[in-house]
């Protein structure tokens, strides 16, 4: 490194706004899934207005689900402006007969909001795994393909998956480039979902493959068949992802894998679904069960 530039930017507020409502003997698992579904009809409009949301959808003692907010980020917005964007929101859950009680928390700068809100947590594991998808925001204006895109969801979620959502839009930078390599699904994405599949600490690859191949050929194929076209967050995505040069990296994909032909034309950089894998495989393995322990092989 010869040289660093740092570009320094004012402080702003930030407010945030946690709650969860959940199924109970007078919240129904539909009354639920309406309250799932008035939250999606406002991600354009939240993230249009800066705002980035993370929540999850996880079963609960009773035998339901549970939607839980951690937070609802209003950055550069006070408390009485994030309530007001917010209050069109509240009102639908209202009007389902869900009652919420949200707490607001106004910071002066992003680092004390950053600090109180995401603690360190564990990610991944030996007991789970996980997929996920970027999907576009013609899911949400499109009243027909918000319906299918909550349909796929509950499905998913009601055979025993765990929901991790993030209601996010990446911003437009006029003073960079944007021909990387980053997947172009991005730049239409207005959330990443994450798909969790469980099983117990002590089970056998039999039981791992079942809930891997599940959670691959079973319930993220009703989310690649409402996002045709989108995409997946490389960083956390399955590893079994089918056509995962689309997936991860859309239409960049022909010109990464040219560039590793023209640079590692020996394969000498390998990882499991990265740029020029399809390339080689590994002897031995269990299907979906990517123990990564046979030898490394070049297909011919």
């Amino acid at each position: 490194m010869t040289s660093l530039i740092i570009r320094a930017y004012q402080k702003i507020p930030v407010t945030t706004m946690t709650f969860n409502f959940t199924m109970s003997d007078t919240l129904s698992a539909d009354t639920f899934w309406a309250g799932v579904r008035a939250h999606m009809t406002y991600f354009a409009t939240f993230t249009d207005a800066g705002t980035y949301s993370y929540f999850n959808i996880m079963p609960n003692t009773s035998g339901g689900f549970t939607f839980t907010f951690d937070p609802f980020w209003g950055g550069n917005l006070t408390k009485p402006q994030l309530q007001a964007l917010v209050a069109p929101f509240l009102k639908d859950l209202n009007d389902l007969g869900i009652p919420v009680a949200p707490v607001y928390i106004q910071y002066p700068s992003l680092y004390p909001a950053w600090n109180a809100s995401f603690p360190p947590e564990v990610v991944g594991g030996f007991n789970n795994h996980a997929a996920s998808r970027l999907f576009p925001r013609e899911n949400f204006v499109n009243a027909t393909l918000l319906n299918d895109t909550l349909a796929a969801v509950r499905y998913a979620i009601e055979a025993g998956g765990i929901l991790i959502g993030y209601n996010i839009k990446s911003a437009l930078n006029p003073l960079a480039s944007q021909n990387n390599s980053v997947n172009p699904a991005w730049r239409e994405t207005l959330t990443h979902f994450i798909l969790v599949g469980l099983w117990n600490n002590n089970a056998t690859f039999e039981q791992i493959q079942t809930v891997s191949e599940t959670m691959t050929n079973d319930w993220m194929v009703k989310w690649r068949s409402v996002s045709p076209g989108a995409g997946s967050y490389l960083a956390e995505a399955d590893i079994n992802e089918p056509d995962f040069q689309q997936a991860f990296w859309g239409s960049n994909y022909p010109r990464l894998y040219a560039l590793k032909q023209q640079y590692d034309p020996w394969g000498l950089f390998y990882a499991p679904q990265a740029v020029g894998s399809e390339d080689w495989y590994i002897k031995d393995q269990i299907p979906y069960v990517p123990t990564q322990d046979g030898r490394l092989c070049r297909r011919t």
